[in-house]
């Protein structure tokens, strides 16, 4: 999809693990919203963060 729309792309919903997350940016989305994030934001954000210091 990235490729065929020729305008930025924001990956959003369903994202739940800091693997997707990695995929979506790794298929070319320029940023993804994690919603879920705000019930959990401690452990949501300390997942996400180990992941993306790799």
């Amino acid at each position: 999809m990235v490729k065929n729309v020729g305008v930025p792309v924001i990956a959003e919903g369903g994202i739940h693990y800091p693997e997707q997350l990695r995929q979506s940016l790794n298929a070319g989305a320029l940023c993804a919203v994690v919603g879920g994030a705000i019930t959990r934001p401690q452990e949501i954000t300390q997942r996400f963060v180990s992941v993306l210091k790799r």
